[in-house]
């Protein structure tokens, strides 16, 4: 009964936590307030029934079940951590920044160190071209493209080397529309983006485009990493669904 006790309480309080740091509007931050609940269900039943009225048949079914689910996560989470440290390679012909939200007309936190990240590799690179990509989306006074783009010039990086893909909506729309752009089949490309997302982002280039592709990992430091590593796993699963893996 304790440890659902106590990992409801967890869950709960780290539901408000992310929600008062990132907004309730987060996407798929509800899989913390919903894990909470059926933990505190969980703990109740143990409480006034001493378990789950189940036949034993179907308790062993249930945690076999339970294994599984945890062994498919566990192993998710470490090619998500995998890709965490990627520093690309030096002398790349692209870099491809991958969009995140803005606010207003100013980069999150998010896309501010992907912002960041590229124009260090920029300024190491002189002869990398940037790509910026991302459209404009609820709230956005600008695409993420142009934040970007704004961004990276008050840094010093030229504006002749970032190009801009502004029509994108999501993380496969950004590979498929900024590698158009690349008319060099041998190209050598990074991805720029966050820590977490660095390994299912590097994926999809290379199923959908192809080529030398390496990613960069951009920090993430946040109280709301957790949320997003585990809000990864089902991004993967999905594009493992989709076959864009």
């Amino acid at each position: 009964m304790m440890i659902f006790l106590i990992l409801g309480i967890l869950f709960l309080i780290y539901y408000f936590l992310c929600g008062s740091y990132g907004g309730f509007h987060l996407s798929m931050l509800f899989l913390w307030l919903a894990a909470g609940i059926v933990c505190l269900a969980l703990a109740v039943v143990e409480f006034r029934f001493g378990g789950l009225p189940l036949p034993r048949g179907v308790k062993k079914g249930a945690a076999v079940a339970l294994l599984v689910v945890l062994a498919v996560f566990v192993t998710g989470e470490g090619m998500i951590v995998s890709g965490m440290g990627a520093s690309g390679e030096p002398g790349l012909d692209y870099i491809v920044v991958l969009g995140a939200a803005v606010r207003g007309n100013r980069p999150t936190r998010a896309l501010r160190h992907r912002i960041e990240k590229a124009a260090e590799y920029l300024e190491e690179n002189p002869e990398t071209v940037a790509i910026v990509s991302g459209g404009q989306g609820r709230g956005e006074e600008l695409s993420e493209a142009a934040c970007m783009k704004a961004e990276l010039e008050k840094m010093g990086i030229a504006p002749e080397r970032i190009w801009m893909e502004d029509q994108s909506g999501d993380t496969e729309e950004n590979i498929v529309n900024s590698f158009r752009m690349i008319d060099d089949p041998e190209a050598r490309v990074g991805i720029v983006t966050n820590n977490f997302h660095v390994f299912r982002a590097v994926r999809i280039a290379k199923t959908l485009a192809g080529g030398r592709i390496t990613g960069i990992a951009a920090p993430f430091r946040s109280v709301l990493l957790p949320h997003y590593m585990v809000r990864e796993f089902f991004g993967l699963v999905w594009d493992g669904i989709q076959g864009n893996l």
